[in-house]
């Protein structure tokens, strides 16, 4: 069934993007009541070793093409968070800053979107510093990104 929506009622983008994270809430729902183990559950080995290799062509596929022809800073951000839960630990600004290549101002910016969006919890909080808080996926993105790994990288048995 497809519903039709008159264009004089047309969905502001953020309404859009509230209802994209309740049904991202509602798949998470599914995904944890399924019988398969979420990826941080476990040693999570093979699957930090396939990450660190996306991550890795990543990094490989700017360099060979350009850096600027590619540009996705949430999701290399996402994806550094994800390999740091997988190793038990959190990241501060800065360490993604440097991991990542990107600026401290796009970091800053787009933590504040993903925080927003639910996707972060901050880990730590440093008084001195904002920029040394640790940071690491809310729950909702760790099932949010257990499930695409399971998508993307392992094969149907």
């Amino acid at each position: 069934m497809t519903a039709h929506i008159p264009p004089e009622s047309i969905v502001p983008s953020q309404e859009a993007a509230d209802l994209i994270v309740a049904l991202q809430r509602c798949l998470s729902n599914v995904h944890a009541r399924q019988e398969d183990a979420a990826v941080l559950d476990g040693d999570g080995g093979g699957q930090l070793a396939t990450l660190a290799r996306y991550i890795e062509a990543r990094r490989a596929r700017a360099t060979l093409l350009g850096q600027n022809l590619f540009s996705d800073p949430a999701w290399d951000m996402l994806l550094l968070l994800y390999q740091a839960g997988l190793e038990g630990r959190a990241l501060t600004l800065e360490q993604l800053s440097e991991k990542s290549r990107l600026s401290m101002s796009v970091i800053v910016g787009q933590v504040g979107v993903l925080e927003r969006r639910g996707l972060l919890d901050e880990h730590q909080t440093s008084p001195n510093s904002r920029r040394r808080r640790a940071i690491c996926l809310s729950p909702l993105a760790v099932d949010a990104m257990s499930s695409w790994f399971s998508l993307a990288f392992v094969a149907d048995a």
